[in-house]
This record gives C-alpha cells, structure tokens and sequence, in this order.
C-alpha cells in the first residue's frame, strides 16, 4: 500500500459524507481521514416529517456528529469550504484556514432552488432542515379566526411536497386549507406507480386540492401569483406558502473550470472528476457522464459514499477502480400520520403496516445506529397492531 502524507478529506457530512468516512474507516484502520462540514449536526431528512408530527423525537434522527465520528479515529471539522486549488491540492477555509489533501470527496449537498422566482427567498417557508421545520411549525401555530385567509400553497409535488402535505392535514386538522401546486400534469413525477395510485388516493381522501399545470411566477407579502399553461394568471391571497419545488448543489469556488451539466460536477463511472482522478464528488452535486436517470435521493448518496470509499483503498493501491452501479431498492413515503406506502424489495403494501416497517428500515440506516435502533425497538414493543395476523 502506498503511503498517505496528507489526510483523504472529506468535505460534507451528510448521507454521501458519512458512507464514504465511516467504510472508509471500517477497511482501513491507517487511513488519515478528515471531515469538514459547516454544521453540528446530521439530519436525517426522510425523517424530518415524523419529527414535525411529534411522530418521533429530535434527537433520534438529529445526531450530533461529534458523536457519529467518536473514538472512530475519524477527525471532524466544523467550518465552511469556500475555495478549492486543485493544482496545489488546497481548501481554502473560513477564516482563511488551509487543509491540504491528498485525496478529496466532495459530498456537499444540496439546498432549495428558488428558479430566481420574484418573492420566493422573502416570503416562502421552506422544509430541508431542522431549522426549517422548527420555523414552520411556530409559524403554523399562529392562530386563525373566522373569515381570514387560512390557505396554505406547497409549491412542487414531489415527494417532499405530497408527504408534507399529509402531514399539515392531520396535524392541524380543518385549520388550513391545503393547496399543492405542480407545474406538469402529474404528481410525484418519478415516483413508483403504487406510491404514486396511493398518494393519489390519500390526497383525495384528505380533502387536499391539486392544482396541476401551473407555475409560480411571484409571491408578495399578501399573494401568490400563478399562471398555467394557457398564460393565464390567477392570484390567491394566503396564510402560509411552503416551497418544495426542487433543489440545487452546494459548491464552493474552484480554481479551474470542470466540466458541470445542470450545474452538477460532471463525474466518471468510478464517480472520479475527469480532470482530476483524486477527486470524487458524489450526491446531489454530481451526475455520472451519460446517465441522466439517476434519481436524487437519500438512497444514491448512501451507495455512492459506500463505493467511493471501495474506490479510494483501489487508487491508493495503483488498483483498478471499479465503476459505480446504482441498486434500487425502492422508495418509501409518508402519507400521514401513522400511514405510508412502500415500493421495493418485492413489496407493495401501504397504511400501518407500511409505516411501520418504514420506520424500523429507516432506523436501520442510521449512522451509529445503537441508540436509534434502541428507540425504535423500544417503540416497536408498545405496538400492539403491528404485524398481526401475518406472523
């Protein structure tokens, strides 16, 4: 094995980061690796839905990360990286510190995408962190009276948007009336089609409205303004819009133009940076070179921080890298509280049961996941519905 002078650093620490530093540690007792991220804690966001309906506590999915990296040998670093020399190997840091690498992962992440939309950044909540959820349940719990405006907008009907909608309908009931609004003609665009029949189902069920083919095109202190695909503008007054139309890569300055496509780090099939083979980036911020279809999910960082990690220990030894194959094993989503519908593994189920064993796989995925899985068992035991009758 070759000798390693400079630390393998790994710049992010969410679901891409933490696979890549925790198998990287797991292999290679040797390895110098080093973790930088500009926050204290990981979130664990499939989950944060639960925590807004006080379905599961904070701290099960909210885990400080110097305790993921505790007695793992594995250094953390809180801190920003601004710029990155690929020439000399360099990151440059907030308050100007430098970290020098000898390998690089960069894992940053994404954040909302507001399409440069007039209003979006001054009048919309959002629901990407825990932050974000804190702030929108203080701002839901403002209080109503007969004759005001009670209607809430969630922009974008993807999975963040649907499961949260669910959610807002059984927490606060007849409060709110509910509005999803989806610029195509289809919710959960590419979503399996039981999740999809099923919140299709539940939306209908729980009185929530769709309305399809239109596209925000202003929000204001007081309205949202709409146009659909005639170029007909309607505008609606509200209590609450909530944007989860889409997201964009976080990326720090570099030094050298590389190759982006909507972007996104252009990467090899060994999840390389073309220009340079010590650098990896993997997650929301890259596309792998002629393949389009990879999804953005929790579930592709996971596997893609597994496998850079493969791939590192193959570099340093002068061995072949191998090329990074994604497996779907399908796609869970909440409809509810106490509801949700399961795709993948050759299962089709929905309802309690779903929900469930959403959770107990969730749990499973955990980074550290001794205490999680101990609240969840824990959780489980007092379930005195789950898997009867199939047992």
């Amino acid at each position: 094995m070759n000798n390693i002078k400079k630390p393998i650093v790994i710049v992010g620490s969410g679901f891409g980061g933490i696979n890549a530093a925790l198998h990287l540690r797991n292999n290679n007792d040797d390895f110098s690796i080093l973790v930088i991220d500009s926050k204290t804690n990981f979130e664990f966001k499939p989950l944060l839905y639960e925590v807004f309906s006080s379905e599961i506590k904070s701290w099960e999915v909210n885990p400080t990360f110097d305790s993921i990296y505790a007695n793992s040998g594995i250094t953390f670093i809180r801190n920003h990286v601004q710029f990155i020399d690929f020439d000399r190997n360099l990151l440059i840091l907030q308050d100007d510190l430098k970290v020098e690498f000898e390998y690089l992962v960069l894992a940053t992440g994404s954040s909302p995408n507001d399409f440069s939309i007039k209003g979006v950044k001054e009048y919309c909540s959002y629901f990407n962190t825990n932050k974000d959820r804190l702030n929108l349940k203080k701002s839901l719990a403002k209080p109503t009276s007969v004759g005001t405006n009670n209607k809430i907008f969630i922009v974008g009907a993807g999975p963040s948007g649907v499961e949260l909608a669910c959610k807002v309908r059984d927490l606060y009931k007849l409060k709110f009336e509910i509005y999803i609004i989806e610029k195509t003609s289809e919710i959960l665009n590419n979503s399996k089609s039981f999740n999809k029949e099923e919140a299709e189902k539940t939306i209908e069920r729980k009185n929530i409205n769709l309305i399809k083919n239109c596209s925000v095109i202003e929000i204001t202190d007081e309205e949202i303004s709409l146009i659909n695909n005639f170029n007909q503008v309607e505008k609606f007054s509200y209590f609450e819009v909530i944007w989860t139309a889409g997201i964009k890569p976080n990326l720090p300055e570099f030094n050298k133009q590389i190759q982006r496509n909507n972007n996104k780090i252009l990467i090899n099939n060994q999840l390389q940076l073309k220009e340079f083979p010590n650098v990896f980036a993997i997650g929301d911020i890259s596309q792998i070179e002629n393949n389009n279809s990879m999804p953005v999910t929790a579930q592709v960082a996971m596997q893609q921080g597994e496998h850079v990690a493969l791939n590192l220990k193959l570099l340093i030894n002068n061995e072949k890298l191998l090329p990074f194959k994604f497996n779907d094993i399908g796609e869970m989503m909440s409809l509810g509280i106490g509801k949700a519908s399961i795709s993948g593994l050759g299962l089709t189920i929905s309802g309690e049961l779903a929900f469930d064993l959403r959770r107990i796989i969730y749990a499973s995925k955990m980074p550290k996941i001794r205490k999680s899985l101990k609240s969840t068992a824990s959780w489980f035991l007092e379930k005195k519905s789950i898997f009867k009758g199939i047992l």
